[in-house]
């Protein structure tokens, strides 16, 4: 757009400045020392120089895990090593990333799951799949959801109307319209009577009677609510974690203490030493330090955390 401006990504290292200049439609974290990136209308994949490792030639990229990345040529997806050549071929019309060696699938509607040389340890069968937790996937088939372990073997057989993801050995299964929770054998440990049943956290979970909303624990004991937790733990990053105080938010230490005073529209959680931060609706994204202050000129439409010392970012160039 001549004589006007574009947001672009690019990355900026941990000082502010560019180390590789906004260019892109669209970017994504390094992986395995590359990343995707797409220029107008295809993607390809950038080293950390910003150089072209693999020309965009592809209708979608994805990230490296172990060697591999799920691309999509001509509507079909596979998965490509880092020269860019196919490892296991676009047969696929839905695909996931690699997760801890397997992959999700899907050729027509049936879902199944791929090893990194490209077979299938569960073939595509199953009107949809869940991730692993816990060791053990839900399957969807026919109308019923059973569990898969990692080798594609039933572990438990289709026979709940829903089923959920494993949490510290238990997930929430339903049958005759009642939700329980079943362990890994799929035994009903706390039986079918709920209307609702969320997933267990910090050994306390909600469930739904006809008489309203409680507290069970992991024996199915009615429990007292838990005192509500301002941060959740997993906020917690390099010692301190964002809270909100009124409308505003700052940061808070273990104790709870702020050590960054509420004083941001929106803050998210610490990475590598630096947090985004938005002092209000209108105003784009910085970065604060551990002291809280401006870390470095430079407002972003968008930002993401730091990894690996570099951040991409969303800026306004001019066209």
């Amino acid at each position: 757009m001549k004589g006007g401006t574009r947001l672009l990504w690019g990355y900026i290292d941990t000082s502010g400045n560019y180390v590789i200049e906004p260019k892109f439609d669209d970017a994504c974290n390094f992986s395995e020392g590359l990343a995707a990136v797409k220029t107008e209308w295809w993607h390809g994949y950038i080293d950390r120089s910003g150089n072209y490792v693999i020309e965009p030639r592809f209708q979608y990229a994805g990230s490296f895990d172990g060697g591999l990345a799920r691309v999509m040529d001509d509507g079909k997806w596979g998965y490509i090593g880092r020269d860019g050549a196919y490892l296991i071929e676009p047969l696929f019309d839905k695909a996931q990333d690699f997760r801890d060696g397997l992959a999700m699938v899907a050729v027509g509607s049936r879902y199944g799951y791929i090893d990194r040389s490209g077979a299938y340890v569960a073939e595509p069968e199953f009107d949809y799949v869940g991730e692993f937790h816990d060791g053990l996937a839900w399957v969807s088939i026919n109308g019923h959801y059973g569990y898969i372990d990692r080798n594609g073997r039933y572990a438990i057989e289709p026979r709940f109307e829903q089923a959920n993801d494993f949490e510290d050995g238990l997930a929430v299964a339903v049958t005759d319209g009642k939700f329980g929770y079943i362990d890994k054998k799929g035994e009903f440990v706390i039986g079918p009577r709920y209307l609702r049943a969320g997933n267990f956290r910090n050994g306390v979970a909600q469930v739904k009677t006809e008489d309203g909303r409680v507290y069970i624990d992991r024996k199915g004991n009615v429990v007292p609510e838990p005192e509500e937790i301002p941060v959740q733990p997993d906020l917690f990053r390099d010692g301190v974690a964002p809270c909100q105080e009124s409308d505003r938010f700052g940061y808070v230490d273990e104790k709870g203490d702020f050590v960054i005073a509420p004083k941001f529209y929106q803050a998210e959680p610490f990475c590598e030493g630096f947090a985004r931060v938005r002092t209000s609706k209108a105003v784009r994204w910085s970065y604060i330090n551990r002291s809280g202050a401006i870390a470095f000129k430079g407002k972003f439409a968008q930002a993401t955390d730091f990894a690996g010392g570099i951040a991409r970012v969303l800026a306004e160039t001019d066209g």
